[in-house]
């Protein structure tokens, strides 16, 4: 079953207080919360639109975006490329984060952005602080490119 917007919007008041929806849209949503994975806090936000029955489900269109607003992301201390690993660089240069595998099954549009998306951001922010001391990214998945909308 497709959660509708209402229902993502529900789960996310109920299991993530601190998230406040910052903006909606018919079946579109935006919300803004911390998360704390290790070291320190992080803003993000969260887009997601939920789709219609009538539509493709696609989870590499559908997934939810995923943007860290505070403190910004970082590459490595003398990286000289500047590239952070498992993102999506958009065409305006906005980072979103890569939190799955459309191609694994890891995500649909029947579930909760508050049960997958929130704790999968708190592990790749996690990743994140231990590839910023170590070089090496330690969470599970893959990167996979997806055609943005």
């Amino acid at each position: 079953m497709i959660h509708g917007i209402e229902a993502q919007i529900e789960a996310m008041r109920a299991i993530w207080p601190d998230f406040a929806m910052v903006e909606r849209d018919g079946d579109a949503a935006a919300w803004e919360g911390p998360v704390r994975p290790l070291l320190q806090t992080y803003r993000v936000g969260i887009f997601y639109r939920a789709p219609l029955l009538i539509e493709n489900l696609d989870p590499r269109r559908l997934q939810p975006r995923v943007s860290v607003l505070n403190p910004q992301l970082r590459p490595r201390p003398g990286d000289r490329e500047g590239r952070l690993p498992h993102v999506y660089y958009g065409p305006n240069g906005g980072v979103t984060l890569c939190l799955l595998d459309p191609e694994a099954g890891d995500w649909s549009p029947a579930d909760l952005l508050a049960e997958t998306t929130i704790p999968w951001t708190i592990e790749w922010l996690a990743a994140y602080e231990g590839w910023r001391a170590t070089g090496e990214w330690t969470a599970s998945g893959r990167h996979v490119e997806v055609a943005r909308r």
